[in-house]
This record gives C-alpha cells, structure tokens and sequence, in this order.
C-alpha cells in the first residue's frame, strides 16, 4: 500500500534529528502532528496567495524566474524542507526539527535543575513513572510470549 524508501531517497544525514527513528513512537506522532498542522496552515496560506501572484503576473506580464508565482513557488520549497514532513532534509539551524530540539533542551534542562513550578513538575513526573510502567508491562509480555514459545 504504501511505498517503501528506496536507496535514492534523500535520507537524513545525522541520527541526531529530533524526530529520528530511534526516538520514542509517541514523541514521533506528536512532532509529525505538529508539522501536520505547520505544512497544512502554510498550504492554506498559499493558496489565496498563489491566485494573487497569478494574477498579477498576468497584469504586469512577467513570465518565468522573475514572475511572483515563481517566487512564491521557491517559498513553498524552502518552507517545504525547513518543515521537514517526512523527514527527508538533512537537519539545519532553521528547521522545526532544530527548533523543538532547542525547546525539548530548555524543558529538560528546567526539570533537571528543578526550575519548573511544582504543579508542571509532578506532572512530568506522573507522565514519565506512566511511561515506564507501560515499559515494564510490555516487557513482561514480551518475556512472557518468549517463555510460552521456549515451551512449545
């Protein structure tokens, strides 16, 4: 259904990506959810815009590099790879993978030095003895299955 990475694919140059493979699923789906919603306001963003730039051009009668749709068509790619979707731009200084490391860094860093309020604190705490509950369970399951297989 649906296509796999081929060889030729742009890949990211560096495992340290924000939203890199080895990083946790959850993480994964909120960070692609968030450049969901980034891709898709920039889409409806540039749809009125890209009518006005055409028509325009057709009033003024520019053509080709020096026309605004081009223009506005190299907008749309630079945004495209700052945006980084699916992952296929290396990252850089400018992209929201480098700008929710940055975040992540200053969240992490306030909790480890205990800057955070009380309330956002025990929070973070509750979420994360959570996770590592659910961690747990799945690998007790897991240990499980393998001994019922080991069995057979």
């Amino acid at each position: 259904m649906f296509k796999q990475s081929s060889e030729d694919e742009p890949k990211p140059k560096s495992e340290t990506l924000v939203n890199s493979p080895s990083r946790h699923p959850v993480r994964r789906l909120l960070i692609f959810q968030l450049k969901l919603a980034v891709d898709a306001l920039r889409d409806i963003l540039l749809s009125p815009v890209s009518i006005v730039c055409t028509l325009v051009d057709t009033f003024e009668k520019r053509h080709g590099s020096d026309s605004h749709f081009e223009k506005l068509m190299k907008f749309g790619r630079n945004s495209e790879k700052r945006i980084n979707l699916f992952e296929q731009h290396s990252d850089s200084n400018t992209s929201i993978d480098h700008i929710l490391g940055q975040v992540e860094n200053v969240v992490v860093n306030e909790y480890k030095d205990k800057r955070l309020t009380k309330k956002t604190i025990a929070k973070l705490e509750r979420l994360l003895a959570k996770e590592k509950a659910k961690q747990e369970k799945a690998k007790q399951e897991k240990s499980a299955q393998e001994d019922l297989v080991q069995k057979d």
